[in-house]
């Protein structure tokens, strides 16, 4: 019988987001509330995938910043 090739992935709390990458456990909340990072759900748990939420962390947040500038809305005298 062949086996599949499965990606591993590993899932984290938040604790242990903060833990493992040595971040505030609040800052790895916020990133998840605001929706800047996917995460799922687990009862009261959220969960995020490591290789995801170390992206963002390498790059994320300069494409955030950067993103955020290039879409800032008009202001009256701009339209």
């Amino acid at each position: 019988m062949a086996m599949t090739n499965r990606a591993s992935f590993r899932m984290f709390t938040i604790n242990e987001a903060a833990a493992f990458f040595g971040l505030p456990k609040h800052y790895i909340r916020q990133l998840v509330l605001t929706k800047q990072i996917p995460s799922l759900t687990a009862g009261k748990k959220y969960l995020i995938n490591e290789k995801l939420l170390e992206s963002y962390l390498l790059n994320g947040a300069a494409c955030a910043t950067m993103e955020a500038q290039e879409t800032k809305p008009l202001s009256k005298g701009e339209r």
